[in-house]
């Protein structure tokens, strides 16, 4: 089985506190170094969604990560239940497991615009992330509906997105939007989104690939399936254009739709990290991949990911 059964401040400033507290789960920010960054590295455990949740955090142990993002995104990648699992038992096994802290969850029912659940489903992983010590809870606009205007659909997101910052704001959890729907694989869609609300709580979790290649994957029932969305967009222009709404980094590479070892695709993830430190993000670097490859070559992959990734935040 893969489950386990306010003073006002700054987006910036919040986030900072909350990866500075103390304790097993939250996101642990060190002073850096003079001249080096402060950014941390992690991984995530959709890499390997067909394992149990604590044989893929043993593993993302193994190749060197100090941090890890589960998802509960369930059948695709079961690992969290937000509505079965006890927090607290996933909050001892990230300790158990070695690692630093947890950094983001992946929300069932993530699609906000097309999806009537989603505001139950994203509102129960920020609680549940809440207790479990993650800062984070990710998800997407997702696919509008052929018969609805633009309008329309930024209406629709405008409330939902309304009713989950309500809990975001009570649990002190960002709600952060990824670069996986019809209007946030631009910079112009995603400064509309984060137009559409004044909270603090609202973020964004970059995907280094998804503006890259303007697609992404959409998971039904285990399977996949690639939907692409208008022109390509420059990953770095992109991320400048809200780099100052960034909360959570999924750094991935990729050749077409194919998920590469980091520095070996096309995406220029090298920019994306050194306009991150240009800004003063001090969060996470979270390595995902479309968890498709087999569990040997997975391992492999992670390995040499967080050897580039060490070797590009050391460089710069």
């Amino acid at each position: 089985m893969n489950t386990l059964h306010q003073t006002q401040m700054t987006r910036r400033q919040a986030l900072t506190a909350m990866t500075t507290i103390v304790g097993i789960g939250a996101v642990q920010a060190a002073a850096p170094a003079a001249g080096k960054t402060a950014m941390k590295i992690g991984c995530g455990t959709v890499t390997f969604r067909t394992l149990p949740l604590k044989e893929a955090m043993d593993r993302i142990r193994r190749a060197g990560y100090r941090y890890v993002e589960p998802q509960a995104t369930g059948p695709w990648c079961p690992h969290v239940d937000a509505w079965k699992d006890d927090p607290q038992k996933f909050r001892d096994l990230v300790r158990e497991c070695g690692f630093a802290g947890a950094s983001a969850l992946w929300a069932p029912n993530g699609a906000i615009i097309p999806n009537p659940k989603s505001v139950e489903g994203i509102s129960q992983a920020i609680r549940w992330a809440s207790r479990a010590g993650i800062p984070v809870v990710n998800a997407g606009d997702g696919r509008k509906p052929k018969n609805m205007s633009d309008d329309e659909a930024l209406k629709v997101l405008r409330e939902r997105l309304a009713k989950i910052l309500e809990v975001a704001e009570e649990c002190r959890v960002y709600l952060a939007i990824e670069p996986h729907g019809t209007f946030s694989l631009t910079a112009d869609g995603l400064k509309k989104i984060m137009a559409l609300s004044g909270s603090k709580w609202l973020g964004v979790n970059y995907d280094t690939a998804n503006v890259h290649r303007a697609t992404y994957v959409e998971t039904a029932a285990g399977a996949y399936s690639w939907t692409p969305f208008g022109k390509p967009q420059d990953e770095v222009a992109t991320l400048k254009a809200i780099v100052d709404r960034v909360v959570h980094v999924h750094v991935k590479d990729v050749v077409a739709a194919n998920c590469v070892v980091l520095g070996k695709g096309s995406v220029n993830v090298r920019g994306c990290i050194q306009l991150l430190k240009q800004h003063g993000y001090t969060g996470l670097l979270s390595l995902e991949t479309e968890g498709v490859a087999d569990v040997e070559q997975a391992q492999s992959f992670i390995e040499a990911s967080r050897v580039y990734l060490e070797e590009t935040l050391a460089a710069l």
